[in-house]
């Protein structure tokens, strides 16, 4: 599985043993994982069904070696930021998306259960990073904003 554009790298940091980066490439290396889930978007449809290939967020926080003080995962692109719990961030059904449907795409992307809120859908990750307490999540905001509907509720 070779992804469309290798552009981005993927660093792990934070409360970590060992912070490092990752190419594109490294993660499809990793990329055994797979799952279906359906995704719902808030403005009004949904993708059901879709079949995603990467590699766990819990591979990559392994790797990294994540401090057991790490209680918070912060999943970012760019300005773009979810926070989850560690226990949400190391379920099985979240992946780093390098292929949709069979498509690979120019850069991973966060994927989660059926019943994730759709804000937690991040594309175009360039960035993990681990603490212990947790940091303020730009991603609502910024959806609801680009969508056109006031607030930024999570």
């Amino acid at each position: 599985m070779q992804p469309a554009a290798a552009r981005l790298n993927v660093t792990v940091s934070g409360e970590v043993e060992r912070p490092r980066s990752f190419g594109l490439d490294e993660l499809c290396a990793l990329a055994e994982d797979e799952v279906t889930v359906d995704f719902h978007c808030l403005e009004g449809f949904s993708r059901l069904g879709q079949g995603h290939r990467g590699i766990r967020l819990a591979t990559l926080l392994a790797v990294a070696r994540a401090r057991d003080a790490a209680r918070h995962v912060t999943v970012a692109s760019g300005d773009y930021t979810v926070v989850l719990t560690r226990e949400q961030a190391e379920d099985d059904r979240v992946v780093l998306a390098l292929e949709t449907d069979g498509r690979a795409l120019a850069a991973p992307r966060l994927v989660g259960p059926s019943d994730w809120d759709c804000f937690l859908s991040v594309k175009d990750v360039d960035r993990v990073e681990l603490t212990r307490h947790a940091r303020a999540a730009t991603g609502p905001s910024i959806a609801l904003r680009r969508i056109g509907l006031a607030g930024g509720g999570g």
